[in-house]
Parts: structure tokens; sequence; C-alpha cells
């Protein structure tokens, strides 16, 4: 069977995590944006990528794939009512990022992945600082964890207006 658009949706905005579609945005032309997505499929491995869908989105529980192909990838889609498949190009990932990215999205695209990369970089491995291991987790690693959910919640929000899902997920919280 043929790809739906719903499809089509999912694979796009499942295929990039927030910096990687900022990085993705970034790129000027078509062409350039084929390459460095082509790239990043090609370096998840020569068996491409795989994602089960969550309760509540189209075809729940099924397993999607995506495949390098020139220009695009293979996308397939193991849904309980009969397999799905279909190639997309990056060019068609293209307009349905550019369609919804407005100055607004995009500023806050690129201040949520900044202030998330920012915030993992202050990460420290252990306790060197501190005198045991539980102060370092009671006065820093909580604090950091707890703020680094919130800065990739919003990351994720962030991505989630330029690429939403088709059927909306309810707020976690």
């Amino acid at each position: 069977m043929k790809l739906t658009d719903n499809d089509i949706a999912m694979a796009a905005r499942d295929f990039f995590n927030p910096a990687q579609l900022l990085e993705f945005a970034d790129l000027p032309f078509t062409d350039s944006r084929t390459l460095h997505a082509s790239q990043l499929l090609r370096e998840r491995g020569d068996r491409g990528m795989h994602l089960r869908r969550l309760p509540g989105e189209p075809a729940a529980g099924a397993m999607c794939s995506w495949t390098w192909r020139l220009g695009g990838f293979r996308y397939e889609v193991d849904a309980p009512g009969g397999a799905r498949t279909g190639d997309i190009s990056w060019r068609q990932v293209s307009q349905l990022v550019d369609e919804r990215l407005t100055p607004v999205r995009y500023g806050a695209l690129r201040q949520a992945v900044t202030a998330e990369a920012s915030h993992r970089r202050s990460h420290s491995p252990g306790p060197a600082p501190f005198r045991d291991a539980e102060t370092w987790r009671a006065h820093f690693y909580q604090q950091w964890a707890r703020t680094a959910s919130a800065l990739e919640l919003r990351a994720q929000a962030a991505k989630d207006a330029i690429l939403p899902a088709p059927r909306p997920q309810p707020p976690l919280f």
C-alpha cells in the first residue's frame, strides 16, 4: 500500500531531533539540505533507522523504518492493517519544514537548542569538586537533571511547532 499524508508527516517529524532540525533549517538550499540529511541517515548505519509509533499516533504500535535512497529515503510502516511503503525525497521534507518555519518558530527553536547545548556542557560527570557522591547528587546533579529535562521539553515543543504530530499528543503535565 502507499504511504498516507500522515505517514509522510510522521517520517519527517520523527527523523529529526531538535538540534538536527535546526541544522537542517539553517541550510539555505534544498541541495545542501539533501546532502546534510542523507549524511545523517548514513551515519545511523547500513540498516537505517527504526522507531515504534506511540499510543495515540496514527497506526499506534507500528514499526517504522527509514532506509537511505539516492535523494531521499524509503519509509516503511509495518502497521497492523497492512504494510505501507514509499520513497520520500529530501525536497518533500524540506517543503514540509519550510511551510511552517516562521521567524518566530525558528527563533524559538534556535533559542531552545542553544540553551540545551549550553546546559549540557555545564555537566560535571562526577563528584570531583564535592566531598562525596551524595553531596554531588543532592547539590548539583538533581538540579542539573531537572533543568536538563525542562530544556529538552522546551526544545521538543519548538520542534513540534515546526513539524507537528498529525494528531497532537496531550500535554505531559
